[in-house]
């Protein structure tokens, strides 16, 4: 049996239709989806015709649950001003705009399913096995991991709000974060993830299936709603410019965008610095980079590097960084941050990794170099994710900014 699997349509009948049709070419016995109808985008009644024609499995997702009982808000569990004021504009658009006969229908929905198919116990879910809008990151502890299997108990357990998809063997179960096909996982990559399963005898093997669809028509309908840029400006780049709270740092890392611009004055205060040292490079959306930032700027050191300076340029390029120099006699001074005196970071490269700051070479690097040195653009830019990874780290530690709320119940 072959089965595919959705989540997150976001009020997206474009995503929708691409997903039926191509479960359909690749041989899908059953389609399902995970919930969270409506949300992020503009056309959440166009959904429900694309979804009871073509027999689509669905089980509720806070969202739906909201919008059925006609309640105040998502349950979306937002802490972050603007995430909230996002999420509320969100909400009050998709219940006002949504059929009452299709919320009727949500009301319907069980929160959670479980079936046999071909000799496996799987098990449907919108959030996680111990909450509805639980957040299933795969770089939670494996304690964690497994906190939530035993709750199930299933052989394969399938999830999505999170928003971003992955696969993980978690003792004897498959767990599959399906991802969801109303928005872009914050990769730059505009296409949408759905999941295929295939069962065969008892024994499950998924993989995530990246999905082509009419992007500029979904954007063109958020515009023409008069939703604020940050809502199309996902659509049409592929990166989050919303809900970065909920972003462990790992997964927040690894975007574009790090935090908000109201979190900017905050950040600099520590420094003696005034909002005029980090100019907001683009009003129309209410996210930045940490990257080029004051807290991480775009240079990199290098002392012994294992691969050939002008390879290491070219690369340096490629990620927008034009500062590449030696470090011997030109390591800048440390900042710090907070009260931990924590240096703030210059990426320094060296023949045993990528370290935190020239000047902290003889310490071990935050980075250490794989066995193999992957392609020149992935390498700097893994560095740079990780320097971002354990700057975010650092902030959240000295309550400069919110940590994320795994679970909003």
């Amino acid at each position: 049996m072959r089965i595919a699997v959705c989540g997150g349509v976001y009020s997206n009948p474009w995503a929708l239709r691409a997903f039926i049709d191509d479960a359909r070419r690749n041989h899908a016995d059953r389609l399902y989806c995970l919930g969270d109808l409506g949300g992020y985008g503009a056309e959440p009644d166009a959904v429900w015709p694309l979804l009871t024609g073509n027999d689509v499995i669905c089980v509720a997702g806070n969202y739906d649950v909201a919008i059925a009982s006609g309640a105040e808000d998502c349950g979306c569990g937002y802490r972050d001003p603007r995430d909230q004021e996002y999420a509320e504009m969100m909400y009050d658009f998709t219940l006002r705009t949504t059929n009452r006969r299709f919320a009727a229908w949500m009301g319907t929905l069980r929160t959670e399913r479980r079936e046999k198919l071909d000799g496996c116990d799987v098990h449907f879910v919108h959030g996680s096995t111990t909450g509805l809008n639980d957040f299933w990151w795969e770089s939670l502890p494996e304690a964690e991991h497994r906190r939530r299997v035993e709750a199930s108990g299933a052989d394969v357990i399938m999830c999505t709000h999170s928003g971003l998809p992955w696969i993980k063997r978690i003792g004897d179960c498959l767990v599959v974060n399906v991802g969801v096909i109303g928005r872009p996982a914050n990769d730059g990559d505009r296409r949408v993830r759905y999941a295929l399963v295939d069962i065969d005898d008892g024994v499950a093997r998924a993989r995530i299936i990246r999905l082509h669809y009419d992007w500029r028509s979904h954007a063109e309908a958020l515009r023409r709603a008069k939703f604020p840029e940050a809502f199309a400006r996902t659509v049409t780049t592929g990166w989050w410019t919303t809900c970065l709270e909920v972003l462990p740092t790992r997964e927040r890392a690894k975007g574009r965008f790090h935090l908000y611009d109201s979190s900017v004055p905050r950040l600099l205060e520590p420094l003696g610095l005034g909002e005029d040292a980090w100019p907001d490079p683009d009003p129309s959306i209410p996210v930045r980079s940490l990257w080029g930032s004051p807290l991480l700027p775009d240079h990199i050191w290098y002392t012994r590097p294992p691969i050939g300076v002008d390879d290491l340029t070219e690369a340096a390029a490629g990620c927008a960084i034009s500062h590449v120099r030696p470090s011997d006699g030109h390591s800048p001074v440390m900042r710090y941050i907070g009260e931990a005196r924590r240096p703030l970071p210059e990426l320094t490269l060296t023949d045993q990794g990528w370290s935190w700051h020239p000047r902290l070479t003889s310490e071990p690097p935050f980075l250490a170099h794989p066995a193999e040195i992957p392609p020149l653009a992935a390498f700097v830019d893994a560095a740079r994710s990780g320097a971002v990874e354990v700057l975010l780290e650092e902030l959240q530690a000295q309550n400069l900014l919110l940590p994320p709320n795994y679970c909003a119940g």
